[in-house]
């Protein structure tokens, strides 16, 4: 049977102006050759990997697991030399890095601009499978 795992801490992930944040679990999944590896939940938005649900459900969970990631990094105080991103739920990570509008004025930014946090990180978005269903098409 699965387990739990350990619950490190909460995110508030800024959405849309009239739907204010959304809250995120991150979890500490393993630690594998010495990488740590995070996860994030949302009982809410992350039911289930490509479960049927309404287009504008899926861009808000694509939205939040992105601008989910970048917080969770940022939080880390950590910088990364490279973002991989892999499938069409992940994608909007690289656009919400370079443009950081979306997050607000009013959370800190570690003393740099957000743009600035990413300006020396390479984004590289891995398509392995573009069967319908995995096409991240919104219809």
């Amino acid at each position: 049977a699965p387990h739990a795992a350990p619950h490190l801490f909460d995110l508030s992930v800024p959405l849309e102006p009239s739907r204010g944040d959304a809250p995120l679990s991150v979890l500490h999944g393993t630690t594998e050759g010495g990488v740590r590896v995070y996860l994030l939940q949302s009982d809410v938005h992350f039911r289930a990997p490509y479960a049927h649900r309404s287009p504008a459900d899926a861009l808000l969970s694509a939205s939040l697991l992105s601008r989910g990631a970048l917080l969770l990094l940022e939080r880390l105080s950590a910088s990364p030399a490279a973002l991989l991103s892999n499938d069409w739920v992940a994608a909007l990570a690289a656009p919400y890095a370079r443009h950081g509008a979306w997050r607000r004025a009013a959370r800190p930014g570690g003393g740099r601009s957000w743009p600035e946090r990413w300006r020396g990180t390479a984004f590289v978005h891995l398509v392995h499978n573009l069967e319908p269903g995995y096409d991240g098409a919104l219809n």
